[in-house]
């Protein structure tokens, strides 16, 4: 088995390179893990607006620009999961850096986000496996809420001692709640921009109008509208901040996805019996090393087999890597040992 016959080479298979890569429906048929991200944000935003029928919460916030004090209503799972850099600092509620990411503040904020994962997550998680692509997802969600308090504690220091304001420095109340699943969104578009960057998707604007663009341009263009909103201090200029914190980390991540392989151990057997992964039909017989969902119940390995699948999957990696850069920069790119990799793991597939 060549490189070439791998099918996330093949163009018409829809691989690293470019061409069609299930999605949507297809890759929503099996209760994978951004399947179970998914269901669980949709059901936390009902259940939140139903308790706003029985309880109402509120937070004081100040304006720092007209001084004055603003009482602002939230749901109660929002009041009591968001995060902000008071609750982080001042009370060390360090869950909040993951309940923050199944919170929204109302319908078309939830809608767009799970639109988002809904495209680009099944991509993604058919990469990195789906007990890795949960760590990513949440890892990145983590680096936005990280992103938003350095920049708000870096901002505040600043205007204290200069009774000034920054350009990318963010003086807002330390209060001010951060709820929402772009951070991780953002890094999972980052991968997919990586992954398959010349991917055309059509985005339809008020839901009318269609425009079409590679993956790689819309990462991009997001970003840089983040950046600007957050240079200018703009509206929602935290939450820019959580974005641009998401997708630097999924940037990295996706290009060492071998850091992740510590996830592998997740002991997360349990959903598997919910149904098979989207992808397995995708996976080629054994599935390549990649760990999705089968529907069977798995034995449990034992330490020295789990010593030999992070291995096997480290080396997995590697060669995923180096067919990524072949469809991106050509073959002629290759070092010397990244073809020694490739010819090795070429003869290990016809040996097998």
């Amino acid at each position: 088995m060549g490189i070439y016959d791998r099918q996330y080479v093949r163009e018409d298979h829809g691989g690293v390179g470019g061409g069609p890569f299930p999605s949507g429906l297809a890759a929503m048929s099996g209760w994978s893990f951004n399947t179970w991200i998914i269901v669980i944000n949709v059901a936390v935003f009902v259940l939140d607006n139903l308790l706003s029928g029985v309880s109402h919460y509120s937070i004081t916030l100040q304006d720092f620009k007209t001084g004055q004090m603003v009482q602002s209503p939230m749901l109660p799972l929002s009041y009591w999961g968001h995060f902000s850099t008071a609750t982080a600092l001042s009370h060390f509620e360090v869950w909040r850096f993951i309940t923050f990411q199944f919170l929204h503040a109302n319908l078309f904020h939830i809608l767009f986000n799970m639109i988002a994962l809904y495209v680009f997550g099944p991509m993604v998680e058919h990469y990195l496996g789906s007990r890795r692509y949960l760590a990513f997802y949440l890892l990145c969600g983590c680096a936005g809420a990280a992103m938003y308090l350095l920049l708000n504690v870096a901002g505040m220091i600043y205007a204290a001692a200069t009774h000034h304001t920054a350009p990318l420095l963010l003086v807002n109340d330390p209060r001010l709640p951060l709820v929402g699943a772009s951070a991780g969104i953002f890094g999972v578009l980052f991968a997919a921009a990586y992954l398959r960057p010349n991917q055309v998707i059509t985005l339809f604007l008020f839901f009318i109008l269609p425009l079409s663009m590679r993956i790689k341009t819309l990462a991009y263009a997001l970003l840089i509208i983040a950046v600007f909103v957050l240079y200018t201090g703009g509206d929602n200029a935290g939450g820019q901040a959580g974005h641009i914190g998401g997708a630097a980390l999924g940037a990295l991540l996706i290009r060492h996805a071998n850091w992740l392989n510590w996830a592998l151990w997740l002991p997360l057997d349990g959903l598997k019996k919910k149904g098979h992964h989207a992808f397995g039909r995708y996976s080629g017989g054994g599935g390549g090393g990649r760990e999705f969902f089968t529907g069977q119940p798995q034995k449990k390995p034992g330490f020295f087999e789990r010593r030999k699948q992070a291995k096997e999957q480290s080396e997995l990696d590697e060669v995923d890597r180096i067919l990524a850069k072949i469809a991106n920069q050509g073959m002629g790119s290759l070092t010397s040992r990244e073809r020694g990799i490739l010819e090795r793991d070429t003869q290990r597939k016809r040996g097998s």
